[in-house]
């Protein structure tokens, strides 16, 4: 041990010349043998997360609502300089026993015990006399709010201290992760008390010239908080992606789930939601708790998943899970309840190989368009396109036929380009198989992402299918979509961007001209432009 001494001496020494300021030395005669090599080990342990250097690492009081344990000399910090500051702590082992609590008798709490609501007893968040620091806690320092990211790392010395020195003024976050490996062997199983329960970090100002405070109690127990009993119940609030939703394959989206705690237990963030059944879809799993939600509170739950490649139905199911293992979800059974996503992935008309067009206009002349000139809506041919005015919000659709040939079997597909603005209903699209001017089937896309298809004879509507949402068209303002209406027999496909839709059946009109659609819901002049034409007669 002697000969260890000797060897760390002149280590220390160079270490507390370097970092002291020259005005002011502490007299090294306080500081006994032990301590230096632990402060010196300290700073030769120190890991740095970030890109400045590691901090010197020197003993400094535990203050706040910690002392130091029974006969341990209090030792100082002192900051680099009058331009940075420090951050300091201990980290101690919160103490506390129960008796009872079987067979109907009242818990009896012990000696520093405090009663959390709906957790139960544990240590009282305050360091008392025979309650140590734990040894070997790595500790975290993350720049700005937590959680934030880490930037500095260190580890308690014997007494449970650690320190920051020579930190920039500012905000930062102190962590102590009880599930990395480090801390797993150092703290064993339990739960913080301090500075709240079950969180392990907390934020600090540093200042320059002056030492921040950020102490840890753990209360060290496998059974976590004693002797209090709640129950886990969840209520379905709201979702987005409704059930049946098309989504382009490959693409990823976002789902949520709003939800309540109706049971007696608060959702800490070891609380989290737990894929259970169907497919996963690339999703993260488990997906813990952002925040703590209290009895009564609602949150919001949200996994990202993204779309298979392959066309179909798919459905994830997930599960909420406590932190001791225990799963739970929304409805009369909690014990069954679960979470859900389910959609569809369309398949791409690209497979049906139909090579090329039987025609293709680039819509660079009027040539095979008429353009309509009416009080709610006009065509102009400008820059190339055919451009469509719907002049008037609340105007009913108005369209014009092309001079191309009647067809019956075809796949026809229009590109447009959206001005601006464009919300809401303000709409676009085909009417195909128009036997006249004033009948046929109407397929449209709206500014907000739906569309639908009708028939019109003249005088009355017949919808095929209402407004819905199509989760390949490119919704709003300035956007690019090709609308593909695919008709073989009485089935009418509906294509946005080669993706299909859906598909709807009629047998009013077998064959008959195409041509274009506009109306505005919203907007004074809504304007959408018609860059190609193309279709195809011979289907495979």
């Amino acid at each position: 041990m002697r000969a260890r001494w000797l060897f760390l001496l002149p280590v220390f020494l160079l270490l507390w010349a370097c970092n002291l300021p020259s005005s002011s030395p502490s007299p090294i005669s306080t500081t006994s043998p032990e301590e230096i090599s632990t402060a010196v080990q300290a700073t030769l342990t120190a890991v740095v997360v970030g890109t400045i250097p590691a901090p010197v690492a020197t003993m400094g009081p535990p203050s706040g609502n910690a002392t130091p344990a029974a006969g341990t000399p209090a030792p100082t910090v002192t900051p680099a300089s009058s331009t940075t500051g420090a951050v300091e702590g201990v980290v101690w082992r919160d103490a506390c026993a129960v008796s009872g609590g079987e067979n109907d008798e009242p818990v009896q709490p012990g000696p520093n015990c405090k009663l959390y609501p709906d957790l139960g007893y544990g240590g009282d968040g305050k360091q008392e006399d025979g309650e140590p620091g734990i040894q070997g806690v790595e500790v975290r320092l993350a720049k700005g709010d937590c959680p934030g990211a880490a930037w500095l790392a260190t580890t308690t010395d014997a007494q449970g201290h650690y320190v920051f020195p020579q930190v920039p003024p500012g905000k930062y976050c102190v962590q102590v992760a009880a599930d990395n490996d480090i801390n797993k062997a150092a703290l064993t199983p339990g739960e913080w008390t301090y500075p709240a329960p079950q969180e392990g970090f907390q934020s600090v100002t540093v200042a320059a010239g002056q030492t921040a405070t950020a102490n840890f109690g753990w209360f060290a127990s496998p059974e976590g908080f004693l002797g209090a009993q709640c129950e886990n119940s969840m209520k379905f609030v709201s979702e987005t992606v409704p059930d049946g939703s098309e989504v382009v394959p490959g693409k990823p989206f976002l789902k949520t789930w709003t939800v309540q705690n109706t049971g007696t237990c608060t959702w800490t963030t070891a609380y989290k939601l737990v894929f259970s059944k169907g497919d996963l879809m690339k999703a993260q799993n488990p997906v813990p708790l952002p925040h703590a939600v209290a009895p009564n509170e609602e949150i919001t739950l949200e996994v990202q998943f993204t779309a298979p490649q392959t066309p179909g139905e798919y459905r994830s199911e997930w599960r909420m899970q406590d932190k001791k293992g225990n799963f739970f979800g929304p409805g009369d059974d909690p014990a069954e309840g679960r979470l859900w996503v389910e959609i569809k992935v369309p398949s791409t008309v690209s497979t049906l190989d139909l090579g090329a067009p039987t025609v293709s206009d680039p819509m660079n002349s009027g040539t095979y368009w008429y353009m309509l000139q009416i009080p709610d809506a006009y065509f102009e041919m400008s820059g190339g396109r055919l451009v469509m005015h719907g002049l008037n919000p609340g105007m009913v659709d108005s369209w014009a036929l092309s001079s191309y040939p009647a067809l019956g079997d075809a796949f026809i597909e229009g590109t447009f380009i959206t001005g601006n603005p464009c919300s809401g209903l303000d709409r676009y699209g085909m009417i195909v198989r128009a036997p006249d001017t004033d009948r046929g089937v109407v397929v449209e896309f709206s500014c907000d992402g739906r569309y639908r298809v009708y028939i019109w004879d003249g005088a009355n509507y017949t919808g095929l299918q209402n407004w819905t949402h199509g989760a390949a068209i490119a919704g709003g303002p300035n956007k690019t979509n090709r609308l593909g209406i695919w008709l073989q027999g009485n089935t009418v496909k509906v294509y946005a961007n080669r993706m299909l839709l859906g598909t709807v059946s009629q047998n009013k009109y077998a064959s008959g001209r195409f041509g274009l659609v506009i109306a505005s819901k919203n907007t004074t002049d809504f304007t959408v432009s018609v860059d190609k034409v193309e279709y195809w007669t011979n289907l495979p």
